[in-house]
């Protein structure tokens, strides 16, 4: 049942995914403030919320395992991290882009959603770290479920850096509640944001099988 749902999962990303791309660079009309650095906003935005509420998954599923101790738990928050980790790289990369194309500024150092997302991208790189680090499978998932913590809550942060914080920054605020996005951008970003959450589903497939299989091998070794 697993693997039908998967490939059609696949199906879909295969079939929404290049056209969500496609229309993002060529169907929408550019905001005249940012010309076309406007396209990035389409990929940018779509990612960034997947990096964000992905931590937050992830230490869900932590603190499964703390109460459970199921090692599936433990499984599906360290891939969720793993999701996380990617997602963010693409955020940092593709923010200062478009930051320097639209307003000739790579990085803000006063724009509080930017150093709290670099403060996300660096708890989840500790993360990583701390759990290499640990070769008990059952100390690892335990301090790999506490440090979770850490990074759903700098994730949480991070969300509202842009709502509770004076932001002085170049940062836009949220695009969630605007009315005022014409049909054609409106359209491109929503198609989008299903087009990247569908990329995650599948990067979290493979990364779980992949994490499961590592698992098997390593009580193989053991016992």
């Amino acid at each position: 049942m697993k693997t039908i749902f998967f490939y059609l999962l696949l199906v879909l990303f295969i079939i929404i995914f290049p056209s969500a791309v496609l229309m993002a660079v060529y169907y929408p009309n550019v905001i005249l403030e940012q010309g076309l650095a406007h396209r990035i906003f389409y990929f940018h935005v779509g990612v960034a919320w997947v990096a964000l509420y992905a931590p937050v998954f992830s230490s869900s599923f932590g603190l499964l395992y703390l109460w459970k101790k199921d090692f599936s738990y433990d499984l599906i928050s360290y891939t969720m991290a793993q999701v996380a980790l990617l997602f963010s790289i693409a955020v940092l990369f593709s923010g200062p882009i478009w930051a320097y194309s639209a307003w000739g500024v790579a990085w803000d150092r006063t724009d509080a959603r930017l150093n709290s997302f670099l403060v996300l991208f660096i708890s989840l790189l500790s993360y990583f770290l701390l759990r290499s680090l640990i070769s008990d499978p059952y100390k690892r998932a335990k301090v790999s479920a506490i440090m979770s913590l850490f990074s759903s809550l700098n994730s949480v942060l991070t969300w509202g850096a842009i709502r509770w914080v004076e932001n002085p920054g170049n940062h836009p605020g949220s695009v969630l509640g605007k009315g005022g996005m014409d049909f054609d951008i409106k359209l491109t970003f929503w198609i989008n944001v299903l087009a990247y959450h569908l990329l995650f589903l599948v990067i979290f497939f493979i990364l779980y099988n992949h994490a499961k299989i590592k698992l098997e091998e390593e009580k193989a070794r053991i016992l």
